[in-house]
């Protein structure tokens, strides 16, 4: 009797989660997109450019390879990680080709079907034009499109996929930017337990996230609206001037009223979304609300919203912001974090990567000196590791700082030309991952991100100069993104490496 029940009562979960997704006419494919019950109507004109499982694949596999780029380093997920909500954690701006910064914080993709402009200016007004501002930017992907197209042409893979997606193995840009199209709308974010609470579907906000939602409502929702948590608009929200002048939305159309507006972002998956702003200024939702509740700077651009009866700002209690932040973390949706047909690991086809080894030169290397400054550079880098596994932020920054300053003693004279140039350029990486794992020392997770490249640029010194007397071992995860350089030869079994899990680790040797 309990079995039928609890099978009954699995039957009926399993409809309302069915009924509570719209589907969208004109699709081939109806799972691929659905509208969720709780939302509006979307803006996106799927009529001209129908969502296919073909069509999804290839611009899925557009998205991740780093082909579009200049010199092939730079992928849309480069910039836009799943496990951040398709955003760069604890990067307060974009990196781009040569590790060259962009001005402004990565935004977030998802629910690009209800959007009306893109970006944080709003310059782009259609999703299927989008893709063309990164990858002509030249601190992004400094690409034109001639080129992707030619480089996709002579690909081994790409005139089939098209061929699938679109019916002949042309490849122009109106199918480039439209298969990309059709990946990205795929991204629907609304099963957080907020939107679960809303369709009825068994879940309950608690008395605090409760609290938090009426005081929401009354003092975000003018701006964060609907179930989008957006209005799309542009204003002006008193921000501190930057050091570096971003006007905007007025870079967009030139009106002087738009100085210094950028889009109001949606809030949802906050809680994998930081830092905060269009410049990442902020670490924290508690820095975000202090902002708004005492810190908003008057000038004659800001929204009128934070400007009423002669008081700047929000009101907000220390209990307010609590409760409001316990409300804003029900808008994380971790199924779609998750969610496997987002993620690279899932591609039907492989892409291609450039082997670290083709970096790796034979280097005119004979001063002691440098070999003992290499030794002392390693040594600071196996403990700056461990700091950094341990989530022992504080000594990593120390670590990082302190390896950086080993590696800079190396004297460039006594290295020939194209050692000199090698070295430069490695180290320049080094220190720029350095440095920020030194400015991240609040965030354990913008630390391990950048660490994992810095080790890469350590492999690429290591594999060239080879100044240890004995083997180290270099290891590779793609599914995390990250590496590491160790004198182990088994540390992918020892304590510290197994809680991380990594499943597709490739392990290289360098030996002396």
């Amino acid at each position: 009797m309990k079995n039928k029940i609890y099978l009954t009562l699995l039957l009926l979960f399993g409809l309302m989660v069915l009924f509570s997704f719209k589907r969208v006419k004109g699709n081939e494919d109806e799972n691929l997109f659905a509208i969720p019950s709780n939302f509006p109507k979307p803006t996106y004109h799927f009529k001209s450019n129908p969502l296919t499982t073909e069509g999804v694949e290839l611009g899925k596999t557009l998205f991740y390879d780093a082909i579009i780029s200049s010199d092939n380093t730079v992928s849309c997920g480069s910039c836009h990680q799943q496990s951040a909500g398709f955003t760069q954690h604890g990067h307060a701006f974009s990196h781009g080709v040569n590790d060259l910064l962009t001005k402004r914080n990565s935004m977030p993709l998802y629910n690009l079907a209800w959007s009306t402009s893109f970006g944080w200016d709003g310059g782009v007004h259609d999703l299927d034009l989008f893709a063309i501002s990164p990858i002509t930017n030249p601190v992004e992907m400094n690409e034109n499109m001639a080129n992707v197209l030619d480089k996709l042409r002579k690909s081994q893979n790409y005139p089939s996929l098209f061929k699938n997606a679109f019916g002949s193995e042309e490849i122009n840009t109106e199918r480039f930017l439209k298969a990309l199209s059709q990946f990205m709308l795929t991204m629907v974010s609304a099963n957080s337990k907020y939107d679960q609470y809303m369709r009825m579907e068994g879940v309950e906000l608690d008395e605090k996230e409760l609290a938090g939602l009426e005081l929401f409502k009354q003092k975000c929702a003018s701006c964060h609206a609907g179930e989008l948590f957006t209005d799309y608009s542009f204003r002006n929200n008193g921000l501190e001037p930057a050091k570096v002048e971003d006007l905007g939305r007025f870079e967009v159309n030139q009106q002087e009223s738009d100085k210094h507006k950028f889009k109001v972002p949606s809030l949802r998956n906050l809680g994998y979304t930081a830092p905060y702003m269009h410049d990442g200024r902020f670490e924290t939702l508690e820095q975000v609300l202090d902002h708004y509740a005492g810190k908003v700077v008057k000038s004659e651009y800001l929204d009128p919203i934070l400007q009423q009866n002669g008081k700047l700002g929000i009101s907000l209690s220390s209990d307010e912001k609590v409760k409001i932040i316990a409300f804003l973390k029900t808008l994380d949706d971790d199924y779609f974090i998750k969610k496997e047909s987002f993620s690279e690991s899932s591609l039907k086809t492989v892409i291609p990567k450039k082997d670290i080894l083709d970096d790796v030169k034979k280097l005119s290397f004979g001063n002691e000196k440098h070999q003992l400054i290499m030794n002392e550079s390693l040594v600071f880098y196996l403990k700056l590791k461990d700091a950094i596994l341990k989530k022992e932020t504080n000594k990593a920054a120390v670590l990082a700082n302190k390896l950086a300053l080993s590696l800079d003693r190396i004297d460039r004279k006594n290295l020939d030309i194209a050692s000199r140039v090698y070295f430069d350029k490695v180290y320049q990486g080094i220190a720029f991952d350095a440095d920020h794992i030194i400015e991240g020392k609040a965030l354990a997770q913008h630390q391990f991100d950048h660490f994992g490249e810095l080790s890469a640029n350590m492999f690429r010194l290591m594999a060239s100069f080879k100044p240890s007397d004995k083997p180290l071992f270099y290891y590779e995860s793609s599914e995390k993104k990250f590496s590491w350089l160790s004198n182990l030869s088994n540390e992918e079994s020892t304590s510290i490496i197994k809680p991380y899990q990594f499943k597709d680790l490739k392990k290289r040797a360098i030996q002396p």
